[in-house]
């Protein structure tokens, strides 16, 4: 006997890659059901730029015009400035709009709700099992265990994905952990761009400043290791050492990218699809991914709703389906290495002004993929 389904797809996490595929697979008739593990709207460590083509043409196609109640203060960004130690400063115009990813986030799945998605939040996923004819989630609500089934999952639930760790208990992965320091205040620094500092030359440890509805956000890997460098690097701009920040947090970023490069972790099993952040998919350099996380949303629910009444495993189908995005990771990753052979201060070839101007063409590269 058949196990009883509760819906045709479970997504699992609620960021844009979530609401991007429960939305589609609601609105082809397949019954969805989106769990988060926060109530929403909840906060996302995130510069909360819509970055690049990728994201803003995919949230324009299939979302529509962001409403105004979305956008900080400022509401856009004129583009990114790059401070290379030793060099001059360097100006990268791309018109960026702004959010806190907590507004963002909450109205892409009011779209998703809209289009008949089911929300279920403040709810942890604990596992997912798949089984012959049916793939079982396991939850945590209200301190009551129970469970839900489908016959595919999402995984859209980031860099600490249960999702993944459940089809792919073996995969070892390595993470990164981003800080983001609030202040009250500003810097005399353009509010109208992000700005990026590279004190030791290389592509990481970074740090960036953005100025938001009146905080100044400071925010990058290494932030402890670069507390010197930040104090020196940013007291021409007013910065004093001794402020008290207002708030700290931070995020983990999943490094996936060799093994997904080198085919050790393919992002997808039976019918159960990982998508963003919990699929690696990250551009490299930029750390962009609301773009990725977005377009293989997308890519998923097709994918899904293609094979829906076929009875076909929707593992391969996916993976063909993100190559797009893969082949831009490959690149990038590429080009990740080449910046850091040349910013090695041991074997440095060029001088501060030609690495400056590497970072620029890689960050344009990012805001410029399309299809």
């Amino acid at each position: 006997m058949k196990n009883p389904l509760n819906a045709d797809v479970i997504v699992v996490g609620a960021g844009p890659g979530g609401a991007a595929s429960a939305k589609y697979c609601a609105a082809a008739g397949l019954k969805t059901v989106l769990i988060e593990k926060k109530a929403l709207p909840r906060d996302k460590v995130c510069t909360g730029m819509i970055m690049g083509n990728w994201a803003l043409d995919t949230i324009r196609e299939e979302f529509g015009t962001i409403p105004d109640t979305i956008f900080t203060s400022p509401p856009e960004l004129n583009g990114h400035r790059f401070y290379v130690a030793g060099a001059a400063v360097q100006t990268l115009t791309a018109h960026t709009l702004l959010t806190w990813r907590k507004d963002l986030d909450h109205w892409l799945v009011a779209c998703a709700r809209d289009a008949g998605a089911v929300l279920v939040s403040n709810t942890r996923v604990l596992r997912v099992v798949a089984h012959e004819d049916h793939i079982r989630v396991d939850l945590l609500k209200d301190g009551k265990k129970e469970s839900l089934s489908a016959r595919f999952v999402i995984g859209a639930d980031g860099a600490t994905s249960v999702v993944r760790k459940s089809i792919l208990p073996e995969l070892q992965v390595n993470y990164s952990g981003p800080v983001r320091v609030w202040y009250q205040g500003r810097l005399s620094l353009d509010q109208r761009y992000i700005h990026w500092f590279f004190p030791k030359r290389l592509p990481r440890p970074r740090f960036n400043v953005n100025h938001k509805d009146g905080i100044l956000l400071l925010e990058g890997a290494g932030i402890k290791e670069l507390a010197r460098e930040i104090a020196e690097t940013l007291s021409p701009y007013g910065f004093d050492p001794d402020w008290k920040p207002i708030k700290k947090d931070g995020c983990v970023i999943a490094l996936l990218h060799r093994q997904l490069l080198e085919g050790d972790f393919v992002p997808a099993k039976g019918n159960v699809l990982l998508v963003g952040d919990a699929a690696g998919l990250i551009l490299p350099i930029t750390f962009e991914g609301i773009g990725t996380a977005l377009k293989s949303g997308i890519a998923a629910a097709r994918t899904i709703i293609a094979n829906a009444h076929h009875g076909r495993i929707a593992a391969p189908e996916y993976v063909s389906g993100i190559q797009t995005i893969i082949d831009a990771i490959r690149h990038l990753y590429m080009d990740r290495f080449h910046l850091k052979g040349e910013m090695d201060p041991l074997k440095r070839n060029l001088g501060p002004d030609a690495i400056a101007a590497g970072l620029v063409s890689a960050y344009r590269e990012t805001l410029l993929l399309q299809e």
